[in-house]
């Protein structure tokens, strides 16, 4: 074995190197690592979000949170997705989808790009939230009654024919809105554009075509146009498994 002192300069710096990297933790090493669910729209937004602004050294982690995964309450004791944690000695969490969009398109300097643009596109937003919070209300509820996402007996009770009628309602709203500022959406996606596309996927996937509706015509040409952007596309309910694309994300 060669001692260091032999070694010629260069060999001895990637011997250093190597050494360096061998001394630090895997858990250390890595940048940023955004856990998500494959069905969860809050994750789903988180994650659209990042990947649209391209966010350096991103890793993302595919979990089930509903079998309180140790390394996810590690970094979110709430057990919950999203959650986005940046490496180093002394690891940082930001949970919830919100604050994880708004991290990332300062973080990149998209801003103006991805963000809320004005009122409208924020009341646009607040629909969208509306609809998301009342179908996980519903999930939640069948997990209670009968232990399965899948199992809809809960849907025939007071509590979720309420959130199913709030559901429909605010669907006629996202269309109103819509009708007024599709093509601006359309030309210039940011935060208010995918919002509409992650509400319609889910509800699909949870309810079938059970809101769906021929009259939101707006609604339906904003999904068509932008759901196979990649950012999008790649993070369709129930993907298994992240590929990368120009440069967003990692393996």
């Amino acid at each position: 074995m060669i001692p260091l002192g032999g070694l010629p300069r260069l060999c001895l710096q990637k011997r250093l190197d190597l050494l360096s990297r061998e001394q630090v933790p895997r858990e250390r090493r890595f940048i940023m690592r955004l856990y998500v669910s494959p069905t969860s729209p809050y994750a789903r937004l988180a994650c659209v979000m990042c990947l649209e602004a391209r966010l350096k050294g991103l890793e993302i982690v595919i979990l089930d949170p509903w079998q309180n995964p140790p390394e996810l309450l590690e970094h979110n004791p709430a057990g919950r997705v999203p959650a986005l944690v940046m490496g180093g000695d002394q690891p940082r969490t930001i949970t919830e989808s919100l604050l994880i969009a708004d991290f990332a398109v300062r973080r990149a300097g998209e801003a103006e790009r991805l963000w809320f643009r004005n009122d409208a596109e924020q009341q646009l937003g607040g629909v969208c939230f509306g609809i998301i919070d009342a179908a996980a209300a519903i999930m939640a509820g069948r997990m209670v009654t009968s232990g399965s996402v899948n199992e809809t007996a809960f849907d025939s009770s007071p509590v979720a024919r309420r959130r199913q009628a709030a559901i429909g309602r605010s669907l006629d709203r996202l269309e109103r809105l819509l009708s007024d500022g599709s093509k601006t959406l359309i030309e210039k996606p940011g935060i208010a554009a995918f919002l509409p596309v992650i509400v319609v996927e889910y509800l699909q996937m949870r309810f079938g075509s059970t809101f769906d509706s021929a009259d939101r015509w707006h609604l339906a040409d904003l999904v068509s146009v932008l759901r196979d952007r990649p950012a999008l596309a790649r993070t369709r309910p129930l993907f298994t498994k992240f590929v990368p694309f120009d440069h967003a994300g990692t393996e």
